[in-house]
């Protein structure tokens, strides 16, 4: 710059000096501005002051300067807007004095141009720095471009209030990805008209009795809540009382049925028992005997008395069938029945060490009937309740150490704001405001209280739930049990879910961005994945060994999502699409013939390496030419893809935020498989249900509704730039001290409890039923 224009303004106790023009550099481009407007500091305690002007020229050539200076409205008053127009060499700024009574008021800054600016509060006090280094280095300041709030605390502005504000040069600071925006940075463009205004604050000392009430209310309605669930839970759950010990087969009625016993023994597979036609003609009659390739290895775990069947040294399987007793079989002679072995164990429960099968061929159902028959059975051993419980404690470990660093984390954040007045490290709804302590969003970290008093409730429930169906079982031994399997240290996980996700979301909101919301949703995928092993351990016996591949698995996802940092939109989306279909059609293959689902690379080979007669089956399923296959069984199995492939579409159109997506993806597939869940159960096996779960489930479906409706009323946004995200704060609609957010809250949470005690009491009507003729989903 040549030939510099010095000005200097002088007061009695100030001095003020600017160099025309401003040269700003913006992105490569210098933007000059040849005028400023600026306010001078009053004097304090004095009607009259003397004001001096310097210009100082440098250069040959002559120039014109004009000076203006006259009085205006310095004053900012209470519920009266103010509009000011500011560049980025000439900030704008009043004074607000506080009234005898106040301790805090909200400051507002509302605009029609996305042109970015910051807010910023100072100390009453003189001098009022023009460049912006000094300005965000006196106070406390925000980045916005529509709107923007801050609370000013008398304790930190004992003099009043100077509310300033200032446009930028550009508009980096207001958005979230400056390197692919365009901007037109040019001066005329820089001009901002902005209308501030100054409202009462609600404070916890006005407002502790609103707190207070909403935490009784919600108390009492838990409470009643809990109380009433666990006494229909007791009366749907009494044992009937039994007569005498001659009864007990009637019950199990595992005297009305024969039983084919299979041997497995070294190098053979033989099966004895009743005599079976197979299209219109009798079987043959002996042993079969399998060549070395197709051998099993023996159970080598031995049996008692009380076990399933004759599981001994020998490994002899007891399989029930429908039909007539033994004795009253004509023919009285051993038939041969096909037993065609899978080429993996279905994997439905835990198999103990010592216990292997790995046969080869096709899929033999028979095998599923005593798989599920030993995951009863095992479900009750201390291996299995050591897993379960194994799995609680897990959840435990990993909800403290999440709960460490983001405290410390936090504590990082707060310091900032607090203390260095960067406001843009939080992304409150900065227009509904309750401080309390150093909690600058008291409101929306209370409202999680409902989350940690509805996972105790569960965690009881599911306790009494357990207890009563011990009580039943007790009069029943494990070969004629009764029910399906409810493994319980995996319904106790969910409440301790709830619990935490209660208290990670609470750490969330105590400073929200786009790093503290990852620990927040990390406890939502989680419950997900618990929820959908659940629903599966109910007819598979003991599963909770489902539950770590799965989650480590949405672990490994949430790991590739920051790759979309580094790779571009068409890379990414196309490498997730593609391991998402692999692992899609080879579930659904997997679901549909096996009846489990697995991400094991051994599995997932097997699937893929055999594609040719899987498609060969689907081309007659498809065709009508294989009619083995149910219409439901089709139905659900397309609706499952469907679904999964229109989240894949989703994907690669919209590009939304990868995590959100994955949880998307928990939520949906969780919600498929519990409705196909609950329509097999009508429908296909017409069972009634309990009143309990379809009343809960009516109030889950309810809650969750208008839950989503508050959810996408989005007040802020962690995702989006802090700038952005106050582009969406509004005033508290509720109370004067909640938002929508707080709404999702606490509609959320009782949406979830109910949602979890429909899981646990669904198949309470089928307590008294024998455990061998409820059919597997």
């Amino acid at each position: 710059m040549q030939h510099p224009t010095f000005i200097s303004v002088q007061q009695d106790h100030y001095i003020s000096c600017w160099t025309l023009p401003i040269i700003s550099s913006t992105r490569g481009e210098n933007q000059k501005f040849t005028t400023l407007e600026t306010l001078l500091c009053p004097p304090a305690n004095e009607s009259k002051e003397v004001v001096e002007v310097t210009v100082s020229v440098r250069g040959p050539d002559l120039k014109k300067i004009q000076i203006a200076l006259k009085n205006i409205s310095f004053v900012l008053q209470k519920k009266v807007n103010v509009t000011v127009i500011v560049t980025p060499v000439s900030p704008w700024y009043k004074r607000y004095y506080w009234a005898a009574y106040e301790e805090s008021v909200l400051v507002t800054a509302d605009s029609n141009s996305d042109i970015c600016s910051v807010l910023i509060l100072q100390n009453a006090k003189c001098p009022v720095y023009s460049e912006l280094s000094g300005l965000i280095n006196k106070g406390r300041y925000q980045t916005f471009t529509r709107r923007a709030g801050m609370v000013a605390h008398r304790t930190e502005f004992p003099d009043g209030v100077h509310v300033i504000v200032l446009s930028l040069p550009d508009d980096d600071a207001c958005i979230l990805n400056p390197l692919g925006s365009h901007y037109n940075n040019t001066r005329d463009t820089r001009t901002k008209t902005v209308v501030l205004e100054v409202y009462d604050h609600a404070t916890i000392s006005s407002t502790w009795y609103i707190f207070c009430s909403t935490a009784i209310i919600l108390t009492i309605i838990i409470i009643v809540a809990t109380t009433l669930i666990s006494a229909m839970i007791k009366r749907t759950l009494s044992p009937s009382s039994v007569s005498s010990e001659d009864e007990r087969p009637m019950l199990g009625e595992s005297a009305m049925r024969p039983s084919y016993h299979v041997e497995v023994m070294e190098g053979m597979y033989s099966a004895g028992g009743l005599q079976h036609r197979q299209n219109g003609r009798p079987l043959s009659q002996g042993n079969s005997h399998f060549s070395n390739e197709q051998e099993a290895d023996g159970i080598e775990r031995g049996g008692n008395e009380d076990g399933i069947g004759h599981v001994g040294r020998r490994g002899i399987l007891a399989l029930d069938t429908p039909g007539g007793i033994e004795g009253d079989n004509p023919h009285n002679t051993q038939a041969v029945v096909p037993v065609h072995s899978p080429s993996f164990l279905p994997a439905t429960t835990h198999a103990p060490v010592g216990e292997s099968m790995d046969i080869t061929d096709s899929f033999n159902p028979q095998i599923v009937l005593w798989w599920k028959s030993v995951a009863v059975h095992e479900a009750g051993t201390a291996e299995a309740q050591v897993s379960e419980v194994g799995f609680q404690n897990s959840l435990i470990i990993m909800g403290v150490f999440a709960a460490l660093p983001t405290s410390e984390l936090l504590r990082s954040y707060l310091s900032m704001v607090l203390h260095h007045g960067k406001e843009d490290q939080c992304f409150w709804n900065s227009r509904c405001l309750t401080a309390f302590g150093f909690l600058p969003d008291f409101a929306r970290v209370f409202t999680n209280y409902g989350y940690i008093l509805l996972g105790v409730a569960f965690v009881i429930i599911v306790k009494k739930h357990k207890n009563l169906t011990s009580n039943i079982l007790k009069q029943f031994s494990a070969k004629n049990s009764v029910g399906v399997t409810h493994c319980y240290g995996l319904f106790v996980s969910l409440g301790y879910g709830l619990i935490m996700q209660g208290v990670m979301s609470a750490l969330y909101h105590t400073c929200p961005n786009s790093v503290t919301i990852k620990f927040d949703m990390m406890f939502m995928y989680v419950m997900m994945v618990v929820a959908v092993v659940t629903i599966w351990g109910l007819r598979h016996g003991d599963v909770t060994h489902h539950v770590y591949p799965t989650v480590i698995t949405v672990g490994l996802a949430l790991l590739v999502a920051e790759a979309r940092m580094w790779l571009s939109r068409e890379w990414f989306w196309g490498l997730l699409s593609t391991v998402y279909v692999i692992l899609l059609f080879s579930n659904a293959v997997l679901m549909s013939t096996y009846g489990i689902w697995s991400f094991s690379l051994s599995k997932l080979w097997h699937v893929w390496s055999a594609w040719k007669p899987i498609a060969e089956k689907l081309k007659n399923v498809m065709g009508e030419q294989d009619t083995s296959s149910k219409p439901m069984q089709v139905a659900r199995v397309l609706v499952g893809v469907g679904s999964n492939i229109g989240l894949i579409v989703y994907g690669n159109l919209g590009d939304p935020d990868v995590y959100n997506f994955i949880l998307i993806v928990c939520l949906v597939n969780m919600g498929l498989y519990f409705a196909n869940y609950v329509m097999m159960k009508k429908l296909s096996f017409e069972e009634k249900g309990t009143m309990l779960a379809w009343v809960c489930l009516a109030f889950s479906i309810l809650l969750w509704i208008i839950a989503l409706v508050f959810f996408f009323q989005r007040r802020s946004d962690s995702e989006r730039s802090p700038a952005d995200s106050r582009n969406e704060n509004s005033p508290c609609d509720f109370l004067h001290v909640f938002d929508e957010h707080d709404i999702w809250h606490i509609t959320s949470s009782f949406a979830l409890f109910f949602f979890f005690v429909a899981l646990l009491t669904m198949d309470d009507d089928l307590c008294q039923k024998s455990s061998q003729e409820i059919k597997v989903t």
